[in-house]
């Protein structure tokens, strides 16, 4: 069985076409240039509508965010093992052999965007490997040499973790992760040394951005246990203590009058449209600590951890946003450029481009391409095959593949009709699969738009 499925893809002022690229089970996924019948199917003028603009510029503080780097530092594998390879591709559609080149061209694009501040929240590492924080820290000391301030904060893979390994050619050898205070250690000129206040049961902090703006950075990742239970928890939690620091820091931020920005790994709003259980993703305290920040007059908090571009209102009425951003190390490797002032804020979405020369550019995209094919198309597909025909299976994991990648862009609202009323799609609704509920909540978003807004407050 041969199937190909037809796309165009875009990275903002650049169209990329990767190469045709072979897939396991005889599935082949071949690009054709001529017509924009797949994914990101936006008309030239709405295009350059979403993306031309640079909404920070003008405003009183601008900055940059990212978030889920997922880095694994290079003497930790061997390139040339198979299993090395298996990782590689097997990775939950994260890019691991590019990272640090993908931060370099990060660090170009900032520089000649004259964006000094940049935000990293959590999941530097992928598996929390000592070697791995400590190469990443260099990059980051680079990122300072050239006039870049980098302030980041914690993620639920980068502490404690039972699963750091290093890989040989012939399999995987258990290496060090990290303690909190070991961690702090390595990152201690990145937010930690220069906090006006630190809270002394995580790694929480507070610290001046510029005069008249604060960042609240809040450890919400749950490592406590991993060694226990053997895994890396994914949700996020408060710690008792944490409420007073955040409150002697917003009073803090108030005596000096300033604004706060919050970070934190974790999201304090669900940042899909669906009936579905979003606690891994989110701060698991009842609301407690979104309600004190609200009362605050905090109006902006950063996340990761959903590898999902999003941004949502506490409602209708409310000033309180939550804005996470997809995964820097999967496709097609984003961030955010954000500008700020006493009235609102301007936030774009970008996609690496000119900070890479166009053979690295093509590489790395190729790969990150694939990655991510094979995690949402062709996963899909064998996973579907348990309970459907070939031709079902593909539609389905089609659909998919197209809803998820713009749901994961923040770009829902150019979701393409025949894609959202695919044959895919109706066969998901009727299905028994585990993945229905999600799958249907793909084309949903609720306002504000998600990569190009202007915020009011």
């Amino acid at each position: 069985m041969k199937v190909f499925l037809s796309c165009i893809f875009f990275s903002l002022s650049l169209m990329f076409v990767p190469p045709l690229l072979t897939a396991e089970e005889d599935i082949l996924y071949e690009v054709q240039p001529d017509s924009i019948p797949g994914a990101f199917d936006i008309s030239a003028a709405d295009y350059i509508k979403a993306g031309e603009r640079d909404l920070s510029v003008g405003r009183s503080l601008r900055l940059a965010h990212i978030s889920d780097i997922h880095h694994y530092a290079s003497s930790l594998y061997d390139e040339d093992s198979p299993v090395f390879e298996r990782f590689s591709y097997n990775n939950e559609g994260r890019t691991v052999l590019y990272t640090a080149e993908i931060l370099e061209g990060l660090k170009a694009e900032l520089l000649q965007r004259e964006i000094d501040i940049l935000l990293v929240s959590g999941d530097l590492s992928v598996l929390g490997a000592k070697a791995t924080h400590q190469e990443v820290a260099r990059i980051f000391k680079n990122y300072e040499r050239s006039g870049i301030r980098v302030l980041l904060t914690t993620g639920n893979h980068d502490i404690n973790n039972p699963r750091a390994f290093r890989i040989t050619y012939e399999g995987t050898e258990n290496t060090d992760s990290v303690s909190p205070a070991e961690f702090r250690g390595i990152y201690k000129r990145f937010g930690f040394e220069e906090a006006v206040l630190e809270h002394d049961e995580s790694l929480s902090y507070l610290t001046e951005l510029e005069p008249g703006f604060m960042l609240l950075a809040l450890d919400t990742s749950y490592y406590q246990d991993n060694y226990r239970y053997n895994h890396s928890a994914a949700q996020g939690i408060i710690i008792p203590s944490l409420y007073d620091f955040a409150a002697d820091a917003l009073e803090y931020a108030e005596e000096h009058g300033a604004d706060v920005i919050v970070m934190s790994h974790h999201n304090f709003l669900e940042h899909y449209e669906i009936d579905f259980d979003l606690s891994n993703f989110m701060v698991n305290d009842e609301g407690k600590m979104l309600r004190m920040l609200e009362a605050a007059g905090v109006h902006l908090a950063l996340s990761g951890h959903i590898h999902k571009s999003d941004i949502k209102q506490n409602g209708p009425g409310s000033d309180f946003y939550s804005a996470a951003v997809t995964a820097f190390s999967q496709y097609p490797h984003s961030y955010r450029l954000i500008g700020l002032d006493a009235e609102g804020a301007g936030i774009n979405e970008f996609n690496l481009n000119t900070g890479l020369d166009k053979e690295s550019r093509h590489e790395i995209l190729t790969n990150s391409w694939y990655i991510y094919y094979r995690r949402n198309f062709l996963e899909q597909y064998l996973r579907l095959l348990d309970k459907h025909s070939e031709a079902q299976a593909f539609d389905m994991a089609e659909y998919f593949f197209l809803a998820n990648l713009y749901s994961q862009q923040g770009l829902e609202d150019y979701l393409p009709e025949y894609i959202e009323e695919s044959t895919g799609a109706k066969l998901f609704i009727i299905s028994d699969s585990f993945m229905k509920g999600f799958a249907a909540a793909l084309p949903l978003d609720s306002p504000p738009m998600d990569r190009n807004v202007e915020l009011k407050w």
